[in-house]
């Protein structure tokens, strides 16, 4: 089976020491992708015609041929800046959308007040931008950063609770329609039912939205921050209550979550653990997609449903004109400084064998 991540952090130019994009394209190919589409948070941020056209070189010049590479723009409340990003939208086969963060993560992207929120939207409505919108949504208002502290990893899931994320989806959909905006709009990483069900009420209500979580919402709750390697589990959004994780694995089963992505980030070591005293959100996913494929079928998904949350819906969401390929699965977690999946992977009994 082939896999589409629609959400990865490649990393590269000024974070070449955490991952290239050549070497993600690489994993992406050995661990069954045929198509990946990267994020704008890099350093730097991508978010003119010429970062992005130096992401397209580079994915070029990697020349893994075996997975199509695209890549989002970024987008800020400058009225300029939202032109260009609509231009190279329009120009760029390889940039399938706008991504917008609605609140800040990694990068500090994020377009926090209301009236910027509400000029972005207003703006794309009237430069007749239909292309899609990614959103990151975390509301600023409901974040209490000052309550995280590395003495208590639990603590950075009570600082961004679920009611940032609901609040935020719901501030998205009054916007889509007090706007009339014409485009698709895609909520990234959803990680709280209660998102989940605001976006699929307003998807059958006709509006064109679909949203997609990434494996660690519906494998693991929020206590796994208080084991030992709890640290290594900060995330934006981060992980939820056991109520909201076991919310998420059912509505991924019945659909209302429309594919799976990794939200893929590669960062390194001491970043992560308290040596280096940084903490950075995020978690590579990428060389897990095998396994994670693997723990649906351990819970009885039927190849029909995984075929549709890993391939056939991401395809047409990000119109990806792909073939299906033979793949000789390697194991390249190695390649990253951690494996977040690997009490999965020992929950499920994986078997190394099934890599070549």
């Amino acid at each position: 089976m082939n896999f589409i991540d629609g959400h990865v952090h490649f990393r590269d130019f000024e974070e070449e020491d955490k991952e290239t994009i050549k070497n993600g394209l690489e994993v992406a190919r050995d661990s069954g992708l045929v198509a990946v589409l990267d994020m704008p948070n890099n350093k730097p941020a991508v978010m003119s015609r010429v970062e992005i056209e130096n992401k397209i070189r580079k994915a070029k010049d990697a020349d893994v041929k075996e997975v199509l590479y695209r890549c989002f723009m970024g987008i800020t409340s400058d009225l300029e800046q939202i032109k260009e990003a609509v231009y190279v939208c329009n120009k760029y086969e390889q940039v399938p959308g706008i991504k917008v963060y609605l609140g800040h993560s990694t990068g500090r992207l994020g377009i926090t007040l209301e009236e910027e929120q509400r000029f972005l939207m207003k703006t794309l409505t009237n430069l007749d931008y239909r292309g899609l919108l990614v959103a990151h949504c975390e509301k600023e208002d409901h974040i209490h950063d000052h309550i995280w502290t590395p003495d208590n990893p639990i603590s950075h899931c009570h600082a961004r609770p679920e009611e940032s994320e609901i609040a935020s989806v719901e501030d998205l959909l009054s916007m889509v329609i007090e706007f009339n905006f014409k485009g698709r709009v895609h909520v990234a990483h959803i990680s709280s039912p209660t998102a989940v069900d605001l976006v699929y009420n307003a998807k059958m209500a006709g509006m064109d939205i679909t949203c997609g979580s990434c494996p660690h919402p519906w494998i693991y709750d929020w206590n796994r921050m208080n084991e030992p390697d709890g640290l290594y589990f900060k995330m934006n959004p981060p992980l939820r209550s056991p109520e909201s994780q076991q919310g998420m694995f059912e509505y991924l089963r019945t659909e209302k979550i429309d594919m799976i992505e990794t939200d893929h980030a590669p960062h390194k070591e001491n970043e992560k653990n308290r040596e280096g005293g940084i903490f950075m959100s995020g978690i590579p996913g990428l060389a897990s997609w095998p396994i994670i494929v693997e723990y649906l079928r351990f819970n009885n998904f039927s190849e029909k449903l995984i075929e549709k949350l890993v391939f056939l819906n991401p395809a047409k969401l990000y119109n990806l004109d792909v073939n299906t390929r033979k793949v000789n699965y390697k194991d390249r977690r190695g390649d990253y400084p951690y494996d977040p999946y690997e009490p999965m992977a020992k929950q499920i009994g994986w078997d190394k064998r099934k890599y070549i």
